[in-house]
């Protein structure tokens, strides 16, 4: 059964350099379908404000104060 992924890399010449290994297809032939990736840069002002607004409501996610919390 073929396997299909989606990945992103940057191309370097000749050579793909993909962001996360994919150990089932090393060494078969792939067909690579390449389009430009935009990624979304923040400006100077939106970066300030969503810093403003994460310190007025503090972190959001599963950390705790207590010992006992493994932090993968």
């Amino acid at each position: 059964m073929p396997m299909s992924t989606t990945e992103t890399g940057i191309v370097r010449g000749n050579t793909i350099e993909l962001e996360h290994e994919i150990p089932e297809m090393n060494g078969q032939r792939v067909r690579v379908l390449l389009e430009p990736f935009e990624e979304l840069l923040l400006s100077p002002h939106q970066q300030t404000e969503l810093w403003r607004d994460w310190i007025k409501k503090g972190p959001q996610g599963p950390i705790e104060d207590d010992s006992d919390t493994a932090i993968p």
